[in-house]
């Protein structure tokens, strides 16, 4: 017989790991229809993303005579890697369903890990294409990287710790004293690293297959069949872990410090407003901005960084 604080823990990591690996495509479905409102078209139905999804699990899969092992077990490492980084981030509950087995450090770590992955994979294929994107990829995480880090160290220093689901649950005791103004940078400067670890405007144009404007599709372009839908969901998945990363640290209200129905419901209801909120700015920013040219990237997400560290540093030296 479990204990009841082992079984209600248990019940909301199935709730948010259900959740979250239901709702991926939704999300992706609401960024292209906002996107196409916008546009005054009507844009593909909500449910769009799903219907991919099986289409391409069904086909038969086409790779390249150059390919090794690895782009077959590629797609499977880099779901692996976002599914648990999303299961360290408490998106319903304060308590991640990983709770304990990783900080924010290795959430990030994860990340690193499947876009490591993905650009190996693109050049495994040994395309042009996938090499330029895997290229573009890797040049654009030297820059995310950093940003993403100093934005996250700004929560967790004003939390006193590393741990997600400890910077969830002080952000909603604190209240609205949470949000101080090294936080609100630091925020800033992690919605800019949302934008690019996402692939959306003005970083990446989600919807582009040419050569001198695409990063994650050239990535994918040499992928067929299962693996192509594998590394599609990874992708919608990723929004929603990256969605979840910026709730947790920066906007914790909703989530569940209790395991009531009532505050599950609660919590599953502000999970699901947050999610598609994200999707939906997600779709403006691609209907509304250019994408910047390459050259232009550095200059953004350095801005990003410096932000962040603006805000660290404000949290560190000026009184409280």
């Amino acid at each position: 017989m479990l204990e009841p604080a082992v079984f209600g823990a248990l019940v909301v990591g199935l709730v948010q790991l259900a959740l979250t690996l239901a709702v991926a495509p939704l999300l992706l479905g609401v960024t292209k229809r906002v996107k196409a409102r916008l546009q005054y078209r009507q844009g593909p139905p909500l449910l769009q993303p799903y219907r991919d999804l099986a289409k391409w699990w069904a086909k038969q899969p086409v790779e390249s005579d150059a390919a090794s092992r690895l782009t077959g077990a590629a797609p499977a490492i880099v779901l692996a890697a976002v599914v648990v980084a999303t299961l360290l981030v408490p998106i319903v509950g304060a308590r991640p369903p990983l709770d304990g087995w990783g900080d924010l450090l290795v959430v990030v770590g994860l990340m690193a890990l499947g876009r490591f992955v993905l650009a190996l994979s693109a050049l495994d294929a040994g395309s042009a294409f996938g090499g330029m994107g895997s290229s573009r990829e890797v040049a654009i995480a030297t820059l995310v990287e950093p940003a993403l880090l100093l934005a996250l160290a700004g929560a967790a220093l004003a939390a006193g710790s590393t741990d997600l689901g400890q910077i969830a649950a002080l952000g909603i005791a604190s209240g609205s004293a949470w949000y101080t103004p090294p936080l609100l940078l630091a925020a800033g400067a992690f919605a800019i690293v949302a934008v690019a670890e996402t692939g959306h405007e003005p970083v990446d144009n989600p919807d582009t297959h040419l050569e001198l404007t695409m990063i994650h599709e050239g990535m994918v372009l040499e992928a067929s069949g299962p693996r192509l839908a594998i590394l599609m969901y990874a992708a919608e998945l990723k929004l929603v872990l990256v969605a979840g990363l910026f709730a947790a640290a920066f906007l914790p209200a909703g989530i569940a410090l209790d395991l009531t129905p009532l505050s599950l419901l609660v919590a599953i209801a502000a999970a699901l407003a947050k999610l598609i909120g994200a999707a939906a700015i997600l779709g403006v920013l691609d209907a509304s901005l250019a994408k910047l040219r390459i050259l232009a990237l550095p200059g953004l997400l350095a801005t990003a960084s410096i932000v962040a560290a603006v805000g660290l540093a404000a949290r560190l030296w000026l009184p409280a």
